[in-house]
């Protein structure tokens, strides 16, 4: 996983969306997509738990709404961690951000990758989080294990993805996010990374 100790590259367009959306009055939000450095890397997530208002149930990486006094969209993605699933940010070396991922429910959110140390210790906020479990960091670089369709909304042109790893189902925003990453490393080893696309609903 050599390509994963450079840092991120933040211009390289992704296909998250075909047509261009004003970020203007999006609610802003950070995610981390933490990777544990273990002999065999892997990523955590966590299921939301069922209770929420919003998006129960989920798949998502730890995150949430940067808030007023935030540094940063770094340091909100560290609380959030933090807050989510006990991950202590002195455990944390971020390597970058990937590309501002907009959503159809009106966030803008920016997906930071960060290093992890073996065995840092994790305690989920029960009131926020169902589970939390790791997905092999391989697999997740792996094109073939996503899909793609296409979808028209609001008179735009729309990519969900979603990449499933056992009973799990990851789509939406993280899948992309997730994507995002594949394709960078994919891109620093001189590889293709195209996930199949299917027509617009």
């Amino acid at each position: 996983m050599e390509a994963l100790t450079l840092r991120v590259p933040e211009k390289q367009v992704l296909p998250a969306r075909r047509e261009s959306m004003s970020e203007v009055n999006r609610r802003q939000a950070s995610v981390l997509v933490a990777v544990v450095a273990d002999d065999e890397p892997f990523v955590w997530f966590t299921e939301r738990s069922h209770s929420l208002r919003h998006h129960p149930g989920q798949i998502s990486f730890p995150g949430g709404r940067v808030e007023l006094f935030d540094d940063n969209a770094a340091a909100a993605a560290l609380r959030e961690a933090r807050e989510e699933i006990g991950l202590d940010p002195a455990t944390v070396s971020l390597l970058g951000r990937l590309p501002v991922y907009s959503t159809v429910t009106g966030f803008a959110i920016s997906p930071f990758v960060g290093w992890v140390t073996p065995g840092a210790v994790l305690q989920p906020d029960q009131r926020e989080v169902a589970r939390l479990f790791p997905v092999p960091l391989v697999y997740a670089m792996n094109a073939a294990h996503y899909s793609a369709r296409s979808v028209h909304r609001n008179g735009l042109d729309y990519y969900i993805y979603a990449i499933d790893f056992g009973d799990d189902h990851i789509w939406g925003a993280t899948a992309g996010m997730l994507l995002g990453l594949a394709q960078r490393v994919a891109l620093a080893r001189g590889e293709r990374f195209e996930p199949p696309v299917r027509e617009p609903e």
